[in-house]
């Protein structure tokens, strides 16, 4: 038998809609078996950041009290009125400005991101230029437009004013410390140690997922209250495609077509290379687990690098959506003002290109979302606020 050809379909089409009816197959049931497994993905984490194997000092009590002087000092700067306080602080543990404000008045090219949970993560900073919370204080402490400081410097303010604290987590004394990249790194692992205990989740979103799912499971999903900001949010959205997981995020890197015509459009394609080489990376000497599972970590994103290139142009790593809420303004540029603005973004799919570097990812498309769309899926993020710990 012949098949029929376009133009047969074409009236058959035609037909169709003239009596009312589609060739469209209905729509599939949500969620159905890969969206069901998810939304199971999207659970509570765990109650503490998984353990960092290169920052020994990691869970230590007393290394995060020293930590939790050292974010806060502003003597630790050049100017001496710059902190790691002054750009995570307040109920988003960021700035409500677009950039920063550093040393002498100079501003940072980026939003500053949240400081919340940032233990559950294992690439920092937006283009990837720390691997590790550890090592990741040191950019903004020696950065010449954040706190502008050095080793030197460093050490003297840690003589003058926390020599004790010192010598009990490091068990040397700073003065004896002939290292000055060996001071960088201790300082850095302090700062680590307290930062590990900023936690803010168990939100409302995850109490609505675990009784969406109940409700999945008895065939009652479209009468739950989070049925239509939940199948935004996975099936037309695409939003879980980078932000999945417990903490809302896949950690990884991408291009979502934000406007950046700064000198770092480049993003991971640009600043991955130097830390890869970097004397603090976690698979260097100042890592208490050099080798190994880190070195095949770095060995990945290196490959990365060569061999999906052009996927990594202009791409920045997804930002937790947990307490996002609290976090405006939006993206590495901070320049959406609101959750909308973001939402707005994702619908059309991202600027135009010439906007930016490189491609949008191939989940970035325009999404035609309906005003109810909208208003679930926002509703939906709003409710990602956790409680802190």
């Amino acid at each position: 038998m012949s098949r029929p050809s376009p133009r047969t379909w074409m009236l058959a089409s035609a037909l169709l809609s003239t009596w009312g009816l589609s060739c469209t197959p209905p729509e599939e049931p949500f969620p159905n078996q890969d969206e069901l497994e998810v939304l199971q993905s999207l659970h509570t984490p765990s109650p503490l950041p998984p353990r960092d194997p290169t920052n020994k000092y990691g869970d230590n009590p007393a290394a995060a009290a020293l930590g939790q002087r050292l974010f806060n000092d502003p003597s630790l700067s050049s100017c001496g009125d710059v902190s790691c306080k002054s750009c995570h602080d307040g109920e988003g543990r960021s700035v409500d400005t677009a950039v920063a404000r550093g040393c002498n008045g100079t501003l940072t090219g980026r939003n500053p991101p949240t400081v919340w949970n940032a233990g559950y993560s294992t690439w920092f900073m937006w283009d990837g230029r720390a691997d590790r919370l550890w090592n990741q204080a040191l950019l903004p402490l020696l950065n010449p437009v954040e706190m502008n400081s050095n080793a030197g410097h460093l050490k003297a303010r840690l003589e003058a004013d926390y020599a004790d604290e010192y010598l009990a987590v490091f068990e040397k004394e700073i003065g004896k410390e002939t290292d000055p990249d060996r001071v960088l790194a201790n300082f850095g692992k302090a700062i680590a140690a307290y930062e590990r205990t900023l936690n803010r989740h168990d939100a409302p979103f995850d109490q609505d997922v675990r009784r969406f799912l109940e409700a999945a499971k008895a065939g009652k999903a479209e009468e739950d209250p989070a049925y239509l900001g939940l199948k935004t949010f996975v099936r037309k959205g695409q939003c879980s495609a980078c932000h999945k997981g417990p903490m809302l995020s896949d950690d990884q890197f991408h291009n979502i077509g934000v406007k950046d015509l700064s000198d770092g459009q480049r993003g991971v394609a640009a600043a991955a290379s130097s830390m890869l080489e970097w004397t603090f990376n976690s698979a260097g000497p100042y890592s208490d687990a050099p080798g190994g599972v880190e070195s095949a970590r770095l060995l990945r994103l290196r490959n990365d690098l060569s061999q999906k290139a052009r996927e990594l142009e202009g791409a920045y790593k997804t930002p937790t959506l947990r307490n996002v809420q609290l976090t405006a303004p939006y993206m590495h540029t901070g320049e959406l003002k609101t959750l909308e603005d973001v939402i707005d973004l994702y619908d059309k799919g991202g600027e135009p290109v010439g906007n930016y570097a490189g491609r949008v990812s191939v989940t970035v498309k325009r999404l035609d979302l309906t005003p109810e769309e909208k208003k679930a899926l926002l509703e939906l993020l709003e409710s990602m606020t956790g409680t802190a710990k």
